[in-house]
């Protein structure tokens, strides 16, 4: 009986643990992503992929969706803020928008699993980043 009641409140437990993670992925809290990997092309079709260092990219991103702030923080520990302009829930995803330096950018995390894909277009160069995001 003491196991059963254990395996009861232990499944309890997760399961409210997996619905507060998925609803502080739908932009009602701040999040932090970090980017594992990347590929960046250039208007000749000349592309590179690897780490985020390797094209450039932040390995972090703080993403405030509240105050509509994300923060970019890269491997040498330069930071940079961007406005979200637009913020979109749709088909368990948060698709986030904004310019930064004249560039467009948009990010969608999943909202059950935050999974991260970032893109970033600019003159000439364009880049994706993938990565995992978890509520701060």
């Amino acid at each position: 009986m003491t196991t059963t009641v254990n395996t009861l409140l232990g499944a309890a437990l997760l399961a409210a643990s997996t619905l507060t993670t998925a609803a502080a992925l739908d932009g009602s809290a701040p999040l932090l992503c970090a980017v594992t990997d990347t590929v960046s092309c250039d208007a000749q079709g000349a592309c590179v992929e690897g780490p985020a260092e390797a094209v450039n990219l932040p390995v972090f991103l703080k993403i405030d969706v509240p105050n509509k702030v994300a923060q970019s923080v890269r491997a040498g520990g330069e930071q940079r803020t961007s406005e979200i302009l637009s913020m979109h829930a749709e088909g368990g995803s948060l698709v986030l928008l904004g310019v930064d330096q004249g560039a467009g950018w948009s990010t969608t995390i999943g909202e059950s699993d935050g999974r991260l894909t970032l893109s970033v277009s600019g003159a000439g160069i364009g880049y994706l980043a993938f990565g995992s995001c978890i509520p701060q």
